[in-house]
């Protein structure tokens, strides 16, 4: 009973630490599609891009 109690949980355990690997490579491309033009500039060496008109981060927006 115990040795079966076991691999239970090493197989949740597999598929667990799977699932959080498949989320955190999701959540990276996910990052790397938005910012894909600020990273090309930064690479490149350029200024960085502007935000579109009417968009903004709320941490650096100015209020008005």
């Amino acid at each position: 009973m115990k040795e079966k109690l076991e691999k239970v949980w090493t197989k949740i355990g597999k598929f667990l630490l799977w699932a959080l690997v498949a989320a955190l490579c999701g959540c990276l491309i996910a990052l790397v599609v938005v910012h894909r033009r600020v990273i090309i500039a930064w690479i490149k060496g350029e200024p960085l891009p502007e935000l579109p008109e009417g968009k903004c981060c709320h941490k650096f927006c100015k209020k008005e």
